[in-house]
This record gives C-alpha cells, sequence and structure tokens, in this order.
C-alpha cells in the first residue's frame, strides 16, 4: 500500500528540472510564459531574463496601466465610491507591480552582460518624473472634483435666482452666491492648469530615463551575462542565446534526418 504522500523518484527529478529552467532565462519566451514567470520571479532580481520575457512582460503591464487610465477618465467624468474602490485597487495593483518589474530589468540587463547598477542610472530619472508627475496628478484629481461639487453647487442657486426675480433681497443673495462660485470656480481651474503644466513636465523628466532602460533592455545576450546565474549551474543547464539557437538547429536536424531516414 503507497502512501499518499510519497512522491516518486521521476516527480522529484521532474520539479528539480523545471526549478532549474525557472532560474534560466527563457528565449523565445510566449507572451503567456513571459506573464508567468514575471509573477514566479516576483522579487529575483538575480539570474538573467530574455528580451522576449522583458517585452511581452512589458506589454502586459502596459496594458494594464491603460486600463487604469480608463478607469481614472470615467472616475473623473462621473464621480462615485464604486469608482473611487476601484481606482484605489488599481493603484494598489501599480504599486505591487512595482517590485516584479524592477526585477525583472536587473535580470534583463544581466543577460545583456550588465551589471544591475546600470539600471539606477534609468530608474532614478524615472522615479523623479514619476513622484513630479503622481504628486500633480494627486492635486488635479482633487482640483477637478472641487470643481464638479461647485458647478453642482452653482446650478441650484442660479435656479433660485432665476424663480424669484420679483424679490429683490432674494435675488441679490443668489446674485452674491453664483459671483462667489464664479470667483472660486475660476481660480481652481487657473490652479488646475498649473497643475497640468507640473504634470507635463514629469512625463518630460521621465522620458530620458524610460529611453535609458529601453536602450539598455534591447541589448542581445551575451555570453558574460551567465556569470549572474544564481545559484550556480552545472554547464548544461546554463543557457546563452548562442546554446539556445544550437539546440533549434539540433532538432532541425534530427527531424531531417528522420524524414530522410522514413
Amino acid at each position: 500500500m503507497i502512501e499518499t504522500d510519497e512522491v516518486s523518484p521521476e516527480i522529484k527529478e521532474k520539479k528539480r528540472i523545471w526549478r532549474l529552467r525557472l532560474s534560466q532565462p527563457l528565449y523565445g519566451a510566449s507572451p503567456l510564459d513571459a506573464f508567468a514567470r514575471f509573477f514566479f520571479k516576483y522579487g529575483q532580481f538575480s539570474g538573467r531574463a530574455s528580451r522576449s520575457e522583458y517585452w511581452y512582460a512589458s506589454m502586459w503591464l502596459s496594458a494594464y496601466l491603460v486600463v487604469c487610465g480608463c478607469c481614472y477618465a470615467l472616475f473623473v467624468e462621473d464621480p462615485s465610491v464604486v469608482g473611487l474602490i476601484l481606482l484605489i485597487l488599481m493603484c494598489i495593483g501599480i504599486m505591487l507591480m512595482v517590485v516584479p518589474f524592477l526585477s525583472l530589468t536587473s535580470r534583463r540587463y544581466h543577460d545583456a552582460g550588465f551589471c544591475a547598477l546600470w539600471m539606477l542610472i534609468g530608474t532614478l530619472i524615472s522615479l523623479a518624473g514619476i513622484l513630479v508627475a503622481g504628486s500633480a496628478l494627486a492635486d488635479a484629481t482633487i482640483l477637478i472634483l472641487a470643481l464638479d461639487h461647485i458647478s453642482k453647487a452653482a446650478a441650484p442657486v442660479l435656479q433660485e435666482g432665476g424663480s424669484a426675480l420679483q424679490n429683490p433681497s432674494v435675488q441679490s443673495a443668489a446674485f452674491i452666491s453664483a459671483h462667489s462660485l464664479s470667483s472660486a470656480k475660476e481660480m481652481l481651474s487657473t490652479s488646475l492648469r498649473e497643475e497640468e503644466r507640473i504634470l507635463f513636465l514629469g512625463f518630460l523628466i521621465m522620458l530620458p530615463g524610460q529611453i535609458v532602460d529601453i536602450i539598455f533592455c534591447l541589448l542581445p545576450s551575451r555570453q558574460k551575462g551567465v556569470r549572474f546565474d544564481v545559484p550556480r549551474l552545472p554547464f548544461e543547464w546554463t543557457i546563452t542565446r548562442e546554446s539556445y539557437l544550437n539546440s533549434l538547429k539540433r532538432k532541425e536536424g534530427n527531424v531531417s534526418g528522420s524524414l530522410r531516414q522514413d
């Protein structure tokens, strides 16, 4: 009678091989492979990552940011409690993706043969731009919500003044209220335009850092990046771009040879 908690040696060997393969870069990764490895290697700054892993994961992250931008636009257009909760959850999701994306970028630098410290050049510039743009976006959101509240508050005042034209005192009070509301609205609009300029400045600061990261992450795999593999693996498990292409050629040769024999 075999106990249920026993694991056969074959399954143990398969798990060991899977862990070894996960510690190596996956050349020719599919979008789903890149998505899975992005979360499986959460916070793993050691090792390497192929270009396909990096750019497919960047594609998924960009799609998520587009969805967040659309939800933000809908919330600004029609604020609601549900929209605010959804926006907060998406912001938490963005913060949770910062660590795996930084670790993925460091592994891509390693695969290109560079130390991850080179990543600080683009990361620090991008971080400065994100802080400037993020603070401006938060202030702009508060101003937009205040403008929406003032616009809704001004409508009843104007209706009250229009429906009570025969009473001079009511008409005068309505005029003063409408004037103060319009003054506040103008001040908020001026502040909002200023925050929009700061937001644009933050994007301009962030742009050089993104360009630096793109240039480094577009570089091909290099043999000297093998030194960043941790833990040190046997030679047959040390995968480089050249060994990957050679394995594809051997597979094609084996297939063609079997076809000739048939």
